[in-house]
């Protein structure tokens, strides 16, 4: 899970002017734009900084499922749907 999170981030750009905005880039991969629906659907538009920062947490934690997640970057409830789209997508059954 940890290397797919990592690809999947390679797909987001960081425009820093004017503060930091996290977006999907065009050629991201269809079941990440999937998820990124999802979210939509699920929490509301505009929430790419929110699933960059779980990528980035789910790349970074040995046990994605018991890292450590900053709640005021990312709600705990969004944090999961991705790591849990992370495990369906690297352990397909």
């Amino acid at each position: 899970m940890q290397e797919l999170a990592a690809r999947y981030l390679e797909h987001f750009s960081i425009d820093f002017d004017g503060g930091a905005r996290v977006s999907l880039k065009s050629t991201a991969p269809e079941e990440l734009k999937e998820l990124d629906r999802v979210i939509c659907d699920l929490f509301g538009p505009d929430k790419q900084v929110c699933v960059y920062e779980a990528l980035c947490v789910a790349a970074e934690a040995e046990l994605p499922h018991c890292a450590e997640v900053d709640e005021k970057v990312c709600p705990l409830d969004l944090y999961f749907v991705v790591v849990d789209f992370l495990g369906a997508q690297a352990f397909p059954t």
